[in-house]
């Protein structure tokens, strides 16, 4: 099972954007668009999750499902 991760962090947080982005990389995580990221481990999208919240960001993380 996959999950996704789509995210938003505050303009000017810019270290919090790399942040974010090298960690996902570093977890394995697929680049669908900038802010919208695929993986099979929820256990980590949780807790990059939980970063982007603490730096005033917003982050859902999604089951992935396709209908059609």
């Amino acid at each position: 099972m996959e999950f996704i991760l789509i995210f938003d962090v505050p303009f000017g947080k810019e270290a919090e954007k790399r942040q974010t982005h090298r960690l996902l990389v570093r977890h394995g995580a697929r680049m669908i668009q900038q802010s919208v990221w695929k993986s099979d481990s929820l256990q980590d999208l949780i807790s990059i999750a939980s970063l982007i919240k603490k730096s005033g960001g917003d982050a859902k993380i999604l089951e992935e499902r396709f209908v059609f």
